[in-house]
């Protein structure tokens, strides 16, 4: 009965963070995605994804799975949010890149550093409490562990995974796209740069930890990341999409919606029937499994984002809570790990109604305290609570 509670709660908690100062939208030619939108939607996201690892950590730490059931709606659904950051760093570059001549002058402090900094914080955090987690259980990680975990190839955290990828894609639109002069002919090289990276981490398999693996070693490194090209995609062409959506409203998002649903449907029964860890599991063909979940995945992730899109073409959402929550977003996801583990004492004694909502604050506050050390790094006097989203 707790975990059901909670689990109402916590929606009602989602609907509290988007829906107040929600307005409808004039149906001009305006365009109607654009950064700051993203960046306050994905800040929402970022709580979705909060609630979503929570739920993963407790099914590791061996929670029973019937007692979880409410909540394994948030497993389901993490690779929709995911896909939503990368279809909005792939819109942003090539938006910025079509409508900025000077758009590479200070790319790399942007862009890359912008997340590399925290990374790298980040990173030393999680390695700081393994060593001395080790030193207390008597272990120790070898020397190949430990300078690759200093240089941040060896993730301590699994759920560092994104910023390394997002970090590779810029830096790889930073060399395709000061090259080419049409963005059709950069965004072509840069879907095969995906499609390679995702092929590479299909046939990585996994790591036999759950918690720690070099990079590529995970379905989450390429379920998702076809979005990007499609976020480029969709910058390109924008003006014809949006006129495509508006005027079709209501018959898109009768069909987006009715698609979703079904996907959904399906997508529930391949996760069941084992579409990720098939190498491990004596499988006839692990690679046409995977291929089956990937396809089932993409087009999933599509119809998602399709139903985003129409539904923006008419509403905004936007408070000051969701320009927060949009600034830390990156930050909060990176550490949220790290609270689901040091706050596990909580729901051993207390149960879910006490450890959800600690992991979640002490997410936002570590999550905080990080973005305002990269701030000062990167020598950047946006604050928190400013209204400036960045």
């Amino acid at each position: 009965m707790g975990f059901s509670i909670t689990f109402y709660i916590s929606i009602a908690v989602l609907g509290l963070i988007l829906l107040p100062n929600a307005s409808s939208r004039p149906s001009d030619g305006t365009p109607f995605f654009d950064r700051v939108m993203c960046k306050e939607f994905q800040g929402f996201l970022a709580v979705f994804v909060v609630f979503h690892q929570t739920v993963i950590t407790l099914d590791h730490f061996g929670v029973a799975s019937n007692r979880m059931s409410p909540f394994f709606d948030y497993y389901y659904y993490g690779i929709l949010a995911v896909a939503f950051f990368f279809f909005c760093s792939g819109f942003g570059l090539v938006k910025r890149w079509t409508t900025d001549p000077s758009y590479f002058k200070g790319f790399m402090k942007r862009r890359i550093f912008t997340v590399l900094v925290p990374f790298f914080i980040c990173n030393y955090i999680y390695l700081t409490d393994a060593i001395l987690m080790n030193i207390k259980n008597g272990q120790s990680f070898d020397f190949v562990e430990v300078i690759c975990s200093f240089f941040g190839v060896f993730l301590i955290n699994n759920q560092m995974w994104f910023a390394v990828e997002i970090m590779i894609l810029y830096a790889m639109f930073r060399l395709v796209f000061s090259r080419v002069r049409k963005p059709l002919t950069g965004i072509i090289i840069m879907t095969g740069v995906v499609l390679l990276m995702m092929g590479i981490g299909l046939l990585a398999g996994h790591s036999e930890s759950i918690v720690m693996s070099y990079w590529f070693r995970g379905e989450w490194w390429y379920n998702t990341i076809l979005m990007f090209p499609l976020g480029m995609l969709y910058a390109y062409q924008e003006e014809r999409i949006n006129k495509i959506i508006r005027g079709a409203f209501t018959s898109l998002l009768i069909a987006s919606s009715i698609l979703f649903v079904i996907l959904d449907f399906v997508h529930r029964g391949l996760i069941k029937k084992s579409i990720y860890w098939t190498e491990y599991e004596n499988a006839k063909h692990p690679i046409l499994d995977k291929l089956t979940g990937l396809g089932v995945e993409t087009v999933f992730e599509i119809m998602f984002l399709l139903l985003i899109l129409v539904l923006f073409s008419r509403f905004k959402f936007n408070n000051p809570v969701l320009k927060f929550l949009g600034k830390i977003s990156l930050e909060a996801i990176m550490l949220n790990y790290l609270m689901c583990l040091k706050l596990y004492f909580i729901y051993e004694r207390f149960g879910i109604y006490a450890y959800l909502p600690s992991v979640f604050a002490g997410t936002l506050v570590a999550a905080s305290f990080v973005y305002l050390i990269k701030n000062i790094v990167l020598e950047r006097r946006s604050g928190l609570f400013d209204g400036d989203v960045k």
